[in-house]
C-alpha cells in the first residue's frame, strides 16, 4: 500500500505544481494584456485560466496530497 501512496503523491504533487505554475503564467499574461486597448476579453480569459489553475492545484493538494501526508 505504501507504493501506491508514493505513486499518487508524486503524480498529484507534480500535477499540483504544474497547475500552480500555469496559474502564475496565466496571471502574468492577464496583467500583460490589461493595458492594451480592447484587451478586456483577453484579460478575462487569462484570468479564468489562472483561476482554473488555482482551483485544480488547491483541490489536488487538499483532497489527495494532504490525506497522504497526514496518514504517514
Amino acid at each position: 500500500m505504501q507504493n501506491l501512496d508514493l505513486i499518487l503523491f508524486v503524480a498529484f504533487g507534480l500535477g499540483s505544481a504544474l497547475a500552480l505554475a500555469g496559474a502564475v503564467l496565466c496571471f502574468r499574461k492577464a496583467l500583460a494584456v490589461s493595458d492594451e486597448k480592447d484587451g478586456d476579453l483577453k484579460m478575462f480569459f487569462w484570468a479564468c485560466g489562472s483561476m482554473l489553475g488555482l482551483i485544480i492545484s488547491g483541490m489536488s493538494a487538499a483532497y489527495i496530497l494532504l490525506p497522504i501526508i497526514m496518514h504517514r
